[in-house]
């Protein structure tokens, strides 16, 4: 059997990190990526990429941790398992929804943001118009799964 300090540790890094991955990315879809909407290219994209590597070296740590923590918890607490895998899989499957559905948008943005010519192209069709919002849709989806995971543990801890 586990020690209640380390099921408690478990439960006290993965509940507020998928909450704060969530939070996180709330944040990015809903004040920071619109806002480049009205911007020209040269000016949207380079802050894009900036906001898509910055977020990554906390969303991507954060994550694998929560899910670890979860799944640790799931394996620990068999009357809770259900809760604590589904906190763990809802969690896991924000970094597949990330490289299967959104980083092919990513990567264009970010060539854009880094060759002139793609960004003179981009400023006459609107290319990267249309990438940015489906970003920041699909970022939404992303925040709503980190939700989940949280709430799924949240749920978990209070009803043990």
């Amino acid at each position: 059997m586990d020690s209640p300090q380390a099921l408690l540790a478990a439960k006290a890094i993965s509940i507020p990190l998928a909450l704060l991955a969530s939070g996180y990315g709330i944040c990015a879809s809903h004040n920071i990526v619109p806002r480049l909407y009205p911007e020209p290219v040269g000016v949207a994209t380079p802050i894009f990429a900036h906001v898509f590597f910055t977020g990554g070296s906390v969303v991507v740590p954060t994550a694998l941790t929560s899910v670890l923590a979860s799944a640790y918890l799931a394996y620990s607490l068999p009357r809770q398992r259900r809760l604590w895998t589904l906190a763990a899989g809802s969690t896991l499957l924000t970094l597949a929804w990330t490289k299967i559905v959104m980083i092919p948008g990513i990567n264009r943005l970010i060539a854009i943001s880094l060759d002139a010519a793609l960004q003179a192209k981009s400023e006459a069709s609107g290319e990267h118009l249309p990438l940015l919002k489906a970003w920041v849709t699909q970022n939404y989806v992303r925040s709503a799964m980190f939700f989940v995971g949280g709430f799924a543990g949240l749920w978990a801890s209070l009803t043990a």
